[in-house]
């Protein structure tokens, strides 16, 4: 009976390695893997998630060997979306990254005709794919914490000594209207702190992208309702209020990575104080290499934020640090207000169904859309 027993379980072993060993296996390698990007809205050179995305795809491709291509669809089309993931697919691409919510119908459409394609979402929620929608197990999505990402800018401007400042989104999306209401939370709590009255005007573009419509609007936030900062949150939206901060003497917040850099260049010096950055292009490196190496492979929808209050660059909501501008709201002020966040000693809201409460000392003015 025992050496039965031993036989059994010695077959049990083999039977769980040689599982384990196809599913390694199972993962082409070399010139044969092959990872793709399809932007939504944008190009990959928006200064934004889609540019995230793409630095951090080729980043790791180019690291590790790997072909890498992106596909821009040739309108912002559902049909062509889906035409460019299936052209992707058509091409032998294995891994096609899938940035911004606009992305959600498309993936919902394509991946469940091609199981052996994974798709990595980023930015989508539930609510970006079709009512009912399961999602299958080649598709994993990553969103982030922006509610976070935009209460630490907010409370930082606060402190850093704005009291009129303003909001312009893109168009609502969830991740969006995180940043704006998270915004408002940390605007409002360092008001509270400090006891000082701030106002806030708060509008969406309609669009993920500048254009003289939008400047005039920004211009006149700076010009009638005499705003220090707005935050520029929405693709290249940032364009317009990079302009009209430049010709107003005023400052801005930018969005997703570190855009200080390229408005120090195209506009003007200083202007960009922060940006409410996610780790976009780290969770694409992050996950290909979980993916490619270890055979691991997050299925569903994932959410990410904070990991470190003492090493904040390796969150995935955080503040630039190499750009950092601000004087009287100091990086140790910084690192104080994570772990604040992180022991809940500090609370934020990810709710986005109603506006942010807010204190007597905080006036929010919500204005809409201005397309």
């Amino acid at each position: 009976m025992k050496r039965i027993l031993i036989a059994l379980f010695g077959t049990a072993i083999l039977f769980f390695t040689l599982v384990f060993t196809f599913g390694t296996l199972s993962i082409k390698k070399g010139e044969e893997f092959k990872v793709a990007m399809v932007t939504d809205f944008s190009d990959v050179n928006d200064a934004s998630f889609n540019q995230a995305c793409y630095e951090g795809g080729k980043e790791w491709c180019k690291a590790n060997g790997i072909k890498f291509n992106y596909y821009k669809p040739s309108s912002i089309s559902l049909a062509e979306r889906i035409k460019s993931i299936n052209l992707a697919i058509d091409r032998g691409y294995d891994v096609i990254l899938c940035p911004g919510f606009a992305l959600g119908e498309a993936v919902a459409e394509v991946a469940p005709k091609h199981p052996d394609v994974k798709f990595i979402g980023l930015d989508i929620t539930k609510d970006d794919f079709p009512p009912n929608f399961t999602l299958t197990d080649n598709i994993t999505v990553y969103n982030y914490r922006e509610d976070i990402a935009g209460y630490i800018a907010g409370y930082g401007a606060v402190k850093e000594g704005f009291t009129k400042l303003s909001y312009l989104g893109g168009m609502p999306s969830a991740s969006v209207i995180r940043f704006g209401y998270g915004y408002v939370q940390g605007i409002d709590a360092a008001a509270q702190e400090l006891a000082t009255n701030v106002e806030i005007q708060y509008v969406y573009g309609g669009q993920f992208f500048g254009d003289s419509e939008i400047y005039k609007y920004v211009d006149n936030l700076y010009k009638v309702n005499k705003t220090e900062i707005v935050f520029a949150c929405g693709g290249s939206i940032y364009t317009s209020v990079a302009l009209a901060a430049k010709e107003n003497n005023g400052y801005m917040i930018g969005v997703d990575s570190d855009q200080a850099p390229i408005i120090d260049r195209d506009y003007e010096e200083g202007i960009c104080i922060t940006s409410a950055m996610k780790g976009i292009k780290q969770t694409v490196i992050d996950k290909l290499d979980d993916y490619y190496y270890k055979g691991k492979w997050e299925k569903d929808i994932n959410y990410l934020g904070l990991v470190s209050s003492e090493e904040p660059e390796h969150n995935y909501v955080q503040l630039p640090l190499a750009t950092w501008r601000m004087k009287n709201f100091t990086i140790e002020d910084y690192k104080i207000l994570l772990k604040e966040i992180m022991d809940g000693t500090k609370t934020v809201s990810s709710e986005i169904q109603d506006y942010p409460v807010v204190s007597e000392y905080t006036k929010v003015n919500y204005r809409g859309s201005i397309k």
